[in-house]
């Protein structure tokens, strides 16, 4: 029972009188803060659970409100649990006075409402505490670090500006180019993994097929492309007929590039009997695909360059085709590298059909490489890259199927093994 005296105080604006008022009508909630400054009265309620408001604020209101006082004229009331340094929630509160008139004169002269918005705004901040607002104890915390997601973004989004920062005049474009190709093949690396999820993964591996295939698998790919009967059919890709530029780079350009990034994963991993399913084998022929798309980037990017300086193509072109040679292409290229590493990781469980199992993953990588790289400049381009990734991510899922089918065959005919 509230002893009248209490009310007496209240009613002539005493802080405590007024909280102990308050708090008699609550229940679970306590008043963490009050404060009362120019008939402005703050609350900061408390509770192990998040105090109601729906039923505090009408609560609160007709509390003071029957104090009758011209004293108070807003409340500003903050709920948060106990322990939190942050309000889950806050609602101001208008208190009708038995002066109205004096207090719309005060209004029109601009002194009251304005102060008391002035209050408010200071006085919600003061509610935040500097070390929650900016943990910096916590950013500065060495476990904090230790997360993969966290290395990753200070990785993807510093580099680029670190690589800015560390700039030379001196420095070529060719090394750029070398450093942002990496970097852009470093990510959908990442993305790939997540992907495919190989059982067998070695970052030794992972890098031999990569430097592999960019210094060793493209020099000797420029050198047999200069041989017939693959010289004729890279001479056909500049042909006007269409069906002569499809075959040229279904046969010629399809057909080799896709060996020469297959061929890491046969010289490391299927030959020395490394293999036991298909997704590892994907997995390092999309890295041996990313290790293609490298080289092939900087060298394309060089010949951008240069025909940007004699004025052969526009900065618009420049900057969209080098986008499309470091960004998209890379995937595309492990794409189809990857198709050709799981049929290779099929033939590792299908020794006795292990040739024509290979011949099937090139066709399907030649092929589409084909199509695409012939219709590049229209949308039949851009369904063929929609359809490759597709027809990946297919394969993947249905692996187990495919081991299963594999094995069953090689248990059933074991004697065509060679």
């Amino acid at each position: 029972m509230i002893d009248n005296n209490i009310v007496k105080l209240a009613k002539q604006g005493d802080l405590n009188a007024i909280s102990v008022l308050i708090q008699d009508n609550l229940e679970q909630e306590k008043i963490a803060k009050s404060e009362l400054k120019d008939s402005y009265l703050k609350l900061i309620l408390e509770a192990e659970q998040v105090p109601n408001q729906q039923k505090l604020v009408p609560l609160i209101q007709k509390t003071v409100t029957s104090l009758e006082t011209d004293l108070i004229t807003k409340i500003m009331l903050y709920g948060q649990k106990t322990g939190e340094s942050f309000p889950e929630w806050n609602q101001e509160l208008e208190i009708k006075t038995r002066q109205p008139q004096e207090k719309l004169s005060n209004f029109n002269r601009g002194t009251s409402t304005p102060e008391i918005n002035k209050n408010e705004f200071i006085e919600a901040l003061q509610t935040f505490e500097f070390t929650s607002v900016v943990p910096y104890q916590q950013v500065l915390n060495p476990d904090l670090y230790r997360s993969n997601i966290v290395r990753l973004l200070l990785f993807l989004g510093l580099f680029p500006l670190a690589i800015s920062s560390f700039y030379s005049n001196t420095s070529s474009l060719k090394d750029i180019a070398w450093i942002l190709g990496i970097y852009y093949a470093f990510v959908w690396g990442i993305v790939l993994y997540k992907l495919i999820k190989p059982t067998q993964f070695s970052r030794k591996l992972t890098l031999q097929c990569v430097f592999f295939t960019a210094f060793v698998g493209i020099p000797l790919l420029i050198f047999v492309q200069q041989i017939p009967p693959f010289s004729f059919l890279y001479a056909a890709i500049n042909s006007s007929n269409v069906i002569s530029k499809l075959i040229g780079y279904v046969l010629g350009v399809g057909v080799l590039e896709e060996l020469c990034k297959g061929f890491p994963i046969y010289l490391f991993l299927l030959n020395p009997g490394k293999l036991k399913e298909p997704l590892t084998s994907a997995f390092y022929g999309a890295m041996s695909g990313l290790g293609f798309a490298i080289a092939e980037g900087v060298h394309y990017s060089l010949i951008y360059a240069k025909n940007v300086s004699v004025g052969n193509l526009g900065i618009t072109d420049h900057i969209l085709l080098t986008t499309i040679r470091f960004i998209s292409l890379p995937l595309i290229h492990a794409i189809w590298a990857g198709i050709v590493g799981y049929f290779i990781g099929l033939a590792a469980i299908n020794p006795s059909r292990k040739k024509p199992i290979i011949f099937i993953g090139v066709a399907i990588s030649a092929v589409l490489h084909g199509v695409y790289n012939t219709f590049s400049n229209n949308a039949i381009g851009l369904i063929v890259m929609a359809f490759s990734i597709l027809l990946f991510v297919t394969y993947l899922r249905n692996s187990k199927e495919m081991i299963r089918e594999m094995q069953q065959f090689e248990e059933k005919f074991p004697k065509n093994s060679p």
